[in-house]
């Protein structure tokens, strides 16, 4: 069975392409997120992890209107059509943001979330294909605030 290579492609290259800056991939690549190689002096990154990273940044494009915008955690499970579980599981790792939990205990106290956050997640399950028991977030798709990095659009 033969072997997949990856394709690397200079890092210049990669950033005119994918819309990019070369600063943007340089982080990508020292903090590990994408693959990268020495060529004659210069660097050459994976064309598979930098079209991923280019996706990211797409999909956050489309909802980051939405970053600070409050939204309760059932409405936002019914506008979304996210489970209870996964949903729960993103807010307690983070990848969905509490953005206010009033104080005090009983009827109409709840918690609001990041709606931006939320909408991503429905993205890259529609990106990635819904399926139970899967994880949706992989390494490549968390989210912007989730990483040690801004998005890196250009």
């Amino acid at each position: 069975m033969p072997v997949k290579l990856p394709t690397y492609i200079p890092l210049d290259e990669a950033a005119d392409k994918y819309r990019l800056t070369a600063e943007a991939l340089t982080r990508a690549v020292e903090d590990g997120i994408i693959r990268a190689v020495k060529i004659n002096g210069g660097i050459a990154v994976a064309e598979e992890d930098v079209q991923v990273l280019s996706k990211r940044d797409e999909l956050w494009e489309r909802v980051k209107h939405l970053d600070g915008v409050p939204i309760g955690v059932e409405e936002a499970r019914r506008k979304y059509h996210l489970g209870a579980a996964s949903l729960n599981q993103w807010i307690a790792s983070k990848i969905v943001r509490v953005i206010e939990t009033p104080n005090g205990m009983g009827r109409g106290k709840k918690k609001l979330l990041n709606e931006a956050d939320v909408a991503y997640a429905e993205l890259v399950a529609k990106e990635r294909g819904r399926k139970r028991g899967r994880r949706i977030f992989s390494d490549e798709y968390l989210p912007p605030h989730y990483t040690n990095y801004a998005p890196i659009s250009a």
